[in-house]
């Protein structure tokens, strides 16, 4: 499936701007509560954890997906790494029970959304787990649509949904 056609099933989704919004922070917050424990899984001789790999797998998925928005929605990964590698240092527990208070009141907060502001709900249709990850990348593909950019890409969307 296309990523017009995936934007095509997606947008009716989610119409209000709160909802968007939500859905934006959502996905940096469940990226966050998922590096704090690959913080702790190192790679043997390097610097780098499993939440470095995460982060970058993460980028290039969304870069592949639409450019553009993938490079813009890749900036905010680098604070989210941050963040939860300065929790990850806390003590274990303290930590864990952050990246699980993060986790729930995302999910909390996203389900919301959807009931409150768009009275409709998805669950896991549209892409599973990974959509958690890569939602930025159809939110900001639409702001680079309403900037009058990508109309190459609007217009396949528009094509596919006739």
């Amino acid at each position: 499936m296309s990523f017009a056609d995936k934007m095509r099933v997606w947008m009716p989704l989610h119409e209000n701007g709160v909802s968007r919004a939500v859905h934006f922070v959502g996905a940096y917050l469940f990226t966050f509560a998922l590096l704090v424990p690959l913080c702790w899984a190192r790679i043997p001789g390097t610097p780098l954890t499993a939440a470095h790999l995460l982060v970058a797998a993460v980028a290039v998925y969304a870069m592949t997906l639409e450019w553009t928005a993938g490079l813009l929605m890749a900036l905010p990964l680098v604070p989210t790494l941050l963040a939860a590698e300065a929790v990850a240092r806390l003590p274990t527990g303290t930590a864990a029970g952050i990246a699980v208070g993060v986790m729930v009141f995302r999910f909390a907060m996203v389900v919301g959304a959807h009931v409150v502001f768009e009275k409709k709900t998805h669950g896991l249709s549209l892409g599973g787990p990974q959509l958690f990850f890569i939602e930025p990348v159809y939110l900001l593909t639409l702001v680079l649509f309403s900037l009058g950019l990508k109309q190459d890409l609007r217009a396949r969307v528009a094509a596919s949904s006739a």
